[in-house]
C-alpha cells in the first residue's frame, strides 16, 4: 500500500535535531506514512542517524544545490 502521508524533513548539518524529529513521526498513531529526509550533503552524522532507525518508511535523499 502506498503511503498516504509524506513527511518531508529538510536538513543540513542538523543531525542533533534529526533523531528527535524522526522519533516524533514514529510516535504518531497513524501508520500509513513515509518520511523523506532531504539532506543537502551534510558534513555531520546525518546519514548514520537515518540508518539507525532501520525503518523502510524513512528514506534519505541527498541533494546538492
Amino acid at each position: 500500500m502506498a503511503p498516504l502521508i509524506t513527511v518531508v524533513i529538510p536538513t543540513y548539518n542538523h543531525a542533533k535535531f534529526l533523531e528527535r524529529a524522526l522519533l516524533s513521526v514514529l510516535d504518531q498513531t497513524y501508520a500509513n506514512w513515509e518520511a523523506l529526509v532531504i539532506d543537502n550533503h551534510s558534513k555531520d552524522n546525518t546519514v548514520e542517524v537515518v540508518k539507525n532507525f532501520n525503518d523502510p518508511r524513512i528514506r534519505l535523499i541527498k541533494i546538492q544545490n
